[in-house]
């Protein structure tokens, strides 16, 4: 996914979940427990600001040092969408390939890494904020995430992400091996849950997942339930899988 592709995302994506919020800002969100439509506003505008200063300065920065979001909801929609101005601008100037801190397992320290990894924690968290509208008004269920966004968000959860997950949560975590098969692109991926490793290739294992690249990225995430995945092969890791939490 190229710098354009991600910013375009992160664009719309931050945009239809602030709509979706201001719709009821007390409404409950399923999937990030203990938090209400307002709160996932702040997490996400305050996450804007936290990475422009960060590419702004080149530096890691601790997130609770910067100034909070906005108590009063009435307060949240000029902040979150002056914050996603801003990082957009940040993000749109800076060279893809220009170093700065991150906090990648595989030491990719440049800006292209939070491109990636703001577009896919938008498009995440749009489905959220929308998935709680469905969850208490019956609205639709929430739009697919982008093709691109979820398969570089797969890239990035079972090459950084899964690993630490996997040494959390040892011995009880699932095991064996994992084949992710994407039936709306090329994207695939063996997993090793054992020994913690991933490549992007069509090999045999023990469990094997057929799906969109949505479903296939909102089940790492424990979004999506398995029965809308093709299932082939032993299944235990589906129930083993719960555990994993970001």
């Amino acid at each position: 996914m190229d710098s354009a592709a991600a910013l375009r995302s992160i664009d719309t994506d931050a945009r239809s979940l602030l709509a979706s919020a201001q719709t009821r800002w007390d409404r409950p969100i399923p999937h990030c427990p203990g938090w209400d439509a307002a709160e996932l506003t702040r997490h996400t505008g305050h996450l804007f600001f936290w990475v422009t200063t960060i590419v702004t300065s080149g530096e890691a920065v601790r997130r609770r040092s910067l100034e909070a979001p906005p108590v009063d909801p009435g307060e949240l929609p000029a902040w979150f969408t002056s914050q996603l101005d801003q990082v957009e601008h940040v993000l749109g100037d800076a060279d893809p390939d220009a170093a700065t801190w991150t906090f990648s397992a595989l030491n990719d320290h440049r800006v292209g890494w939070w491109q990636r990894r703001l577009a896919a924690e938008m498009a995440v968290h749009r489905w959220d904020m929308q998935h709680g509208v469905e969850a208490t008004d019956g609205a639709p269920r929430p739009e697919a995430i982008d093709g691109e966004v979820a398969a570089a968000g797969m890239g990035e959860f079972v090459e950084e992400l899964l690993p630490v997950l996997l040494e959390r949560c040892a011995p009880n975590g699932p095991t064996g091996t994992l084949h992710l098969h994407a039936t709306d692109g090329p994207t695939e991926w063996w997993i090793d849950l054992d020994n913690r490793l991933a490549r992007p290739e069509h090999t045999k294992a023990d469990t094997a997942i057929r799906g969109t690249l949505s479903d296939l990225f909102l089940w790492l995430l424990n979004r999506t339930p398995p029965e809308k995945l093709d299932i082939f092969g032993a299944r235990e890791v589906l129930d083993a899988w719960s555990q994993l939490r970001f």
